[in-house]
């Protein structure tokens, strides 16, 4: 197994976790649970291979919808258990935003874009499973709110293209990507950062 399969895999099984979390928070049963799971861990590399013109992964590769469903069912059967804190979803949530922003940017580079399409692709794969996951749980998508997530993506994606410029190499380039999204994630869950958002006022003219 490559290193990028390896990323790919707990990725997949990071963002199927959140996804199964939020469904159980939501009062899902099993079934949509298992679905926002599937949703959440598939999304966004679904939207960049269709917009690479590239063959949609999951559906060439056996592993990834029964990993999601099997991790969906362990939330599901175990969330009791899991649930002692309240920050596992967000966790969670970084790691499989940190795995696919690299995963994302990889495949953009192995495509032959450029610097839009490497932070582009890095940033859809990394959000856009969390994006399908808000909307169907409900939920205003956080990436659309002033929490610090695709703005991690982008940072990410971006060291990835510097590396792979400067030549490093993409193991380097790869943990590197991931691990600055994930950590950037991580440090805004744990300080609050935010961005800034401008509050209107109803009676403003």
């Amino acid at each position: 197994m490559t290193t990028i399969q390896f990323l790919d895999y707990l990725g997949t099984l990071a963002f199927a976790v959140s996804g199964a979390l939020k469904g159980v928070r939501k009062e899902m049963d099993v079934f949509g649970v298992a679905v926002l799971a599937t949703v959440t861990a598939i999304g966004g590399g679904t939207i960049r291979d269709t917009l690479l013109g590239e063959k949609v992964f999951w559906l060439h590769n056996s592993v990834y919808v029964p990993l999601a469903v099997v991790a969906a069912i362990a939330v599901f059967v175990l969330y009791r258990w899991v649930q002692k804190t309240h920050r596992e979803l967000l966790i969670f949530d970084a790691i499989g935003l940190g795995v696919f922003t690299a995963i994302g940017a990889v495949k953009a580079w192995d495509a032959g874009t450029g610097l839009v399409g490497v932070v582009t692709m890095g940033c859809l794969t990394g959000v856009g499973g969390g994006i399908i996951r808000d909307v169907l749980a409900g939920d205003v998508p956080a990436v659309l709110r002033e929490e610090v997530y695709a703005s991690a993506t982008i940072a990410g994606a971006f060291l990835f293209w510097v590396l792979m410029r400067a030549e490093t190499g993409p193991g380097v380039a790869v943990w590197a990507a991931a691990a600055l999204t994930l950590l950037i994630r991580l440090a805004s869950i744990a300080l609050r950062w935010r961005l800034p958002r401008r509050v209107v006022d109803e009676r403003e003219p």
